[in-house]
């Protein structure tokens, strides 16, 4: 049987593999804010950020920079801290895992012929480097990584572009996940949502974002596919 999508997209870290639990994620944090600090930024700016995580503080920062100094100083600004994380990123892929059902769903997937995606908050150079490492990468015709080009999940850019490298549209597409950020971004595009959510993730804020299924482990996900 075929599942009745087009195109199923993935998020990596979490979802296929565990890299964050290998990055020194409080570390890239104060390398970051001295970033921004070194290129100019409002202090204030910078520590009221800071109090929101890491994440938000790099899209936020953006958006302040881009108001206050232009959108050219906001990119290459924004560069320099993403080269930051990038780093910590490749330090920690070094030592990264496969989560348990990895190889077995992308396979299933792969006996189907529908084509795969990933749409990921690691940074373009991690992810291919990470799925390179682990033996993935030909499962995927489509990494859309973090980059300036593209705002970061929950907006729905990096997934539309995924989508378009796929040839898909996205209503036709399954975004699977571990957050809300990507059931957000999932249903931004009409896309059929699956969250696979770790110990760290609210499932509460998952269901908030209206997901369509959550699964306890990609070893159910043929079968989520298939209900669709």
């Amino acid at each position: 049987m075929k599942p009745n999508v087009d195109a199923v997209v993935f998020d990596l870290d979490a979802t296929l593999i565990n890299l964050g639990g290998f990055v020194e994620w409080r570390k890239a944090h104060e390398d970051i804010v001295r970033t921004y600090l070194e290129h100019g930024c409002d202090e204030k700016n910078v520590e009221a950020c800071s109090a929101k995580g890491l994440f938000t503080m790099l899209e936020e920062m953006y958006d302040i920079n881009a108001a206050a100094h232009g959108e050219s100083r906001a990119v290459e600004i924004q560069e320099a801290a993403y080269y930051v994380l990038s780093g910590y990123e490749e330090t920690g892929s070094q030592r990264c895992t496969k989560m348990t059902g990895c190889v077995e769903a992308l396979e299933w997937v792969k006996g189907t012929g529908i084509p795969m995606g990933i749409c990921t908050s690691n940074s373009q150079t991690s992810a291919e480097k990470t799925l390179r490492q682990e033996g993935l990468a030909h499962y995927f015709k489509a990494v859309v990584g973090r980059t300036t080009r593209h705002r970061m999940k929950p907006h729905p850019d990096q997934l539309i572009e995924c989508y378009r490298i796929l040839g898909v549209k996205p209503s036709r597409g399954a975004f699977v996940g571990d957050s809300h950020k990507d059931v957000i971004a999932g249903k931004a595009v009409g896309s059929y949502t699956i969250a696979v959510p770790v110990y760290f993730n609210r499932v509460e804020k998952i269901l908030e974002a209206g997901v369509d299924r959550i699964i306890d482990s990609l070893a159910e996900l043929p079968q989520a596919l298939l209900e669709i």
